[in-house]
């Protein structure tokens, strides 16, 4: 009976721990993409009713001061709930930057078809990610744009709030609501794409329609 040297077995052993490891990350990054996605959700409904309380102001323009409290909170929440997106958003590039890192690792151990299939799966996959970045950091320039213009409206109230300081400010408001609106489809535009790439490389494709 023939032994084989212990040397010999170990690197088949941490084998099934390496595929354990890759198929842990890869399950991080399905996960995050699925927490972006429900904060882009909440992100856009705050900011929605951020501008209703804001539309409140101006109809309520005789008694407007509950109106604009109302705002005030509002805003302060989807500020919060923006931080909270954006901070996992540059969680959410280191954990794909590893991913793909790995997926470059397990190329180097393939060969022939597998190999060939597995690279244009990952160019597909890193363009797929690239080109979603630089929309996402085009987008939270909007998301900034538009907090500033709200924020304007509420240091503005601060100041003066009666029934003719509202009427003066009205093209101003509106402005900010449009910009509000503008984010608001972004949004949904780069929660489509983040769940067209978490269907592109997660283990369990989404079948629900949005």
């Amino acid at each position: 009976m023939k032994f084989i040297p212990l040397l010999c077995l170990i690197p088949l052993l941490t084998l099934p721990l390496q595929a354990q490891e890759t198929a842990e990350k890869a399950r991080e990054m399905t996960t995050n993409l699925e927490k972006i996605e429900a904060l882009i959700d909440k992100t856009a409904k705050e900011l929605k009713e951020a501008v209703e309380q804001l539309n409140r102001i101006a109809t309520e323009a005789d008694k407007p001061r509950d109106a604009f409290e109302d705002f005030t909170d509002q805003l302060k929440d989807y500020k919060d709930v923006q931080a909270t997106l954006a901070d996992r958003i540059d969680h959410f590039r280191s954990i794909a930057d590893t991913r793909f890192a790995d997926w470059e690792k397990d190329l180097a151990k393939m060969e022939g078809d597998l190999k060939s299939i597995s690279q244009t799966r990952l160019n597909k996959a890193k363009k797929e990610y690239t080109d979603l970045d630089k929309k996402v950091r085009s987008i939270g320039a909007k998301l900034t744009k538009a907090v500033d213009k709200l924020q304007e409206v509420q240091t503005y109230f601060t100041t003066e709030l009666n029934a003719a300081s509202i009427q003066a400010a009205d093209k101003v408001t509106a402005a900010a609501k449009k910009s509000a609106d503008e984010v608001t489809q972004a949004l949904e535009d780069m929660k489509a794409d983040y769940k067209q790439l978490r269907n592109d490389t997660s283990e369990n494709t989404s079948k629900s329609k949005e």
